[in-house]
């Protein structure tokens, strides 16, 4: 996991939900710890995912990743990482 594009996703989730960013952690979930709706929030947090690292990643590709691997921080770093890197 890239810890640089880490840092910048664990202060977004804070701002997005409330959360003390030293709370979120690579194990912490999405949906279950940061009350993230996957259906309702998710898609306007992607939006500006997709903004912050000029990426464009696929809602549904997200969502279906995610729920194969768990809905973790460290799941979504390592898509975002991914698609920065591949391009």
């Amino acid at each position: 996991m890239n810890n640089q594009t880490f840092l910048e996703i664990q202060e977004l989730l804070a701002l997005a939900t409330g959360h003390n960013s030293q709370e979120i952690m690579p194990i912490t979930q999405l949906e279950v710890d940061l009350g993230i709706d996957m259906e309702e929030d998710f898609p306007r947090l992607l939006a500006v995912i997709n903004q912050k690292f000029d990426i464009d990643l696929e809602l549904d590709h997200v969502l279906d990743e995610l729920d194969e691997a768990g809905d973790t921080v460290e799941h979504l770093v390592k898509l975002i990482f991914e698609e920065v890197e591949l391009g």
